[in-house]
């Protein structure tokens, strides 16, 4: 029961966002006018403001979600519905990684004063990198997920997204970095897990990346497939991937076949420079 209402707790704030930018674009509004021409301006606006297409599509889907419920509920008419005429657009997400030079250069990189208030979200975005998480697991993780396990501390949650079980030992991903994270606000774990909407805290990873002499779009969606490729180029099973990163199936996994290619190039040259190889 309570997972559940985590899950709509966490559906109600992903709409609430649309709300606030609705209103940012106008202040009062009601369903009857939510025509064909307010979504499309709408649409303008969010461009206008730099918003990604698939961000924009995210907030059209959840007002055609609602603008559904209030036809059913004859709070405006039919033949007004907007998306009959209005097409939601997306485009594919190239999955943006870090490469393990990349993700040394965060790792060192010094913030100094002047950015110090971007050393919380820098960390996070780190133990991402080594856990594989999204932000929406992160941000609802609490001390109660650190488990200790004969002596050797585990991460273990149930994704927001699938509501899969993920266990990840800590002490054995990327040389326990995620462990030395976690002690360093051990006083205060509650607080490192808040973090601010996922949106602003991109718009922070950017100037990190910036500062670490980064030249990629980072986002906080880089610190999953980050793990996810540095995983797999070093060798780890795709089966054993999908089972830390929580995709119900395999095929999810094979997104990262490009990759997986890599390796073997890499494994069969190894073994071609090998002494007496017949390969």
């Amino acid at each position: 029961k309570q997972e559940k209402i985590l899950l709509l707790l966490v559906r109600l704030l992903m709409h609430l966002s649309t709300l606030e930018l609705l209103r940012k674009y106008k202040k009062d509004i009601s369903f009857t006018e939510l025509t064909f021409e307010f979504i499309s301006s709408f649409d303008q606006y969010l461009q206008s403001k730099g918003y990604h297409v698939n961000t924009i599509a995210k907030h059209m889907k959840h007002l055609k979600r609602h603008i559904n419920v209030a036809i059913n509920k004859e709070y405006m008419e039919v033949q007004k519905y907007a998306f009959r005429k209005y097409k939601i657009k997306s485009v594919e997400n190239k999955h943006t990684h870090l490469s393990p030079d990349e993700l040394y250069k965060i790792e060192k990189l010094n913030l100094g004063d002047k950015y110090e208030r971007l050393e919380k979200t820098k960390d996070a975005f780190l133990f991402c990198c080594y856990a594989g998480m999204r932000y929406s697991d992160f941000v609802n993780l609490t001390a109660e997920n650190i488990v200790k396990i004969q002596k050797d501390t585990w991460l273990i949650y149930k994704t927001i997204k699938t509501r899969i079980e993920v266990r990840l030992p800590l002490y054995l991903l990327f040389k326990g970095k995620g462990l030395q994270i976690l002690n360093k606000y051990q006083d205060n774990l509650s607080d490192f897990f808040k973090l601010r909407d996922n949106s602003n805290v991109n718009k922070e990873l950017l100037i990190i990346s910036r500062l670490a002499g980064i030249n990629k779009k980072v986002s906080f969606h880089t610190a999953r497939h980050t793990n996810a490729t540095l995983l797999i180029y070093n060798g780890v099973n795709i089966t054993t991937v999908q089972k830390l990163l929580g995709h119900k199936s395999v095929k999810t996994t094979q997104v990262y076949t490009n990759v997986m290619d890599m390796t073997i190039v890499r494994d069969l040259e190894k073994a071609k420079s090998t002494k007496r190889s017949p390969l």
